[in-house]
């Protein structure tokens, strides 16, 4: 999504660039919720068990939580456009093997393709985003990109009703189109960089290394981390909340649960237009988890009506959803050199899709064992801590940006003639 401020403030043909690497990360990120979605009838046709169900879902997320910087180091050697294109390349191709498996191992190959795929082109974007841009609108971009994941996710989940009529395994073949077309698009307009911009040949470790040495880039990965295991935890456990505490029918818990998630995209892009008012990147992030340590009693504390719990988990992922946009605008500021930013953005990656796997299952152990209201004791100290490194960054980029040191100036975009 791009405003029209942004519009106003770039070349015509670079808003069109922007707008279509957005969208292409929103491609991306509905591959996550096209399996959310085809799951109760994959499971039927394949006779899938809950362990291989939830290993399809979580492949993403496992080979995020495995991967992430080192694959942003490869996508910076690779280059950010061919890592890109082949990226949406590769998840055509796991689309189109797994409208065709026949069992649970094919569809199993699948997701990891899609899900290197994945992982190619939402490394490349951000990276790219930060090199074509202004200086001043970078903050604004950045943020907005932030939201590919939500929106992404929430229109495989809007196409639900249709899915009973349509089949899963027509669904992940017109999947394959639209992410044809879009692989397309970019290929022919999507923006070069100078050769001189990949990050230079050099050992792979030293390479992570330098980024994991920077304390600013420690620092805005314990954020991610800490804001993952919020969404994600609130994500898993709300409609079970309302279901077994409230006694809610699944059906409206299922659209509650949607509704709240949808709202957690205006609070990505709100975050967009702080930064471009003025507000600083920290105080986006403080805001956010100040708000998630507040609210959390409200949710868990049992002494709300389920409409209340659902309109305060909905304000919570609204202006918890300021943490992201804020963590992905500071990547350009932390990372230790230009060329370190698809690491950086990978370390970030990484530090969320740990995040995504820790927070439901610490959540649900809690729960299991002592009961709903002791899911604060669990989460608050998370809340904190990302509050806590929020407060942190307020010093640590103050003090990056108070070195002198130069923005890069954007790069023009050259077409493929």
């Amino acid at each position: 999504m791009i405003t029209p401020a942004v519009a106003a403030t770039t070349t015509r043909s670079g808003a069109l660039q922007i707008m279509l690497l957005l969208a292409s990360g929103v491609v991306a990120a509905a591959q996550i919720g096209k399996a959310i979605i085809s799951l109760p009838m994959i499971r039927t046709e394949l006779a899938l068990g809950l362990d291989i169900a939830g290993l399809i879902v979580a492949t993403f997320a496992t080979i995020g939580a495995l991967f992430g910087i080192g694959a942003g180091v490869v996508v910076g050697r690779f280059g950010m456009r061919r890592s890109l294109i082949g990226g949406m390349g590769a998840i055509v191709l796991g689309n189109l093997i797994g409208a065709n498996a026949s069992n649970e191992l094919v569809l199993l190959v699948a997701r990891i393709v899609e899900g290197i795929g994945f992982f190619g082109v939402a490394l490349a974007i951000p990276s790219m985003l930060a090199r074509i841009v202004t200086r001043e609108q970078r903050d604004f971009v950045m943020a907005a990109w932030s939201a590919y994941m939500p929106t992404g996710i929430m229109l495989m989940l809007l196409l639900g009703p249709l899915l009973p009529t349509i089949g899963w395994r027509n669904l992940w073949l017109a999947s394959a189109v639209v992410t044809g077309a879009f692989g397309v698009l970019l290929a022919l307009y999507a923006p070069k960089l100078p050769a001189a911009e990949r990050a230079p040949a050099g050992r792979f470790l030293t390479q992570i290394a330098n980024v994991v040495r920077q304390p600013s880039c420690l620092v805005l990965a314990a954020a991610f981390f800490a804001y993952s295991c919020q969404i994600f935890s609130l994500a898993f456990a709300l409609p079970l909340l309302l279901t077994s505490a409230y006694g809610v029918a699944l059906g409206t818990a299922g659209l509650l649960s949607a509704a709240v998630l949808a709202v957690s995209a205006l609070g990505h892009v709100g975050s967009g237009l702080l930064l471009r008012a003025g507000v600083p990147i920290w105080a986006n992030t403080a805001a956010a988890f100040g708000f998630f340590a507040v609210t959390l009693f409200a949710i868990y504390g049992g002494v709300l009506p389920p409409a209340a719990v659902a309109l305060v988990a909905a304000l919570a992922l609204g202006i918890g959803g300021l943490a992201p946009g804020a963590i992905y605008a500071a990547a350009p500021h932390a990372a230790p050199t230009q060329q370190a930013v698809p690491a950086t953005i990978g370390l970030l990656q990484q530090a969320s899709n740990l995040g995504q796997f820790a927070g439901p299952v610490v959540l649900g152990w809690s729960v299991e064992h002592f009961g709903w209201r002791a899911a604060p004791a669990i989460l608050v100290p998370i809340a904190l801590l990302g509050l806590a490194a929020a407060l942190i960054l307020r010093f640590r980029l103050v003090t990056a940006d108070a070195s002198g040191a130069p923005a890069p100036a954007p790069v023009r975009s050259v077409r493929r003639r």
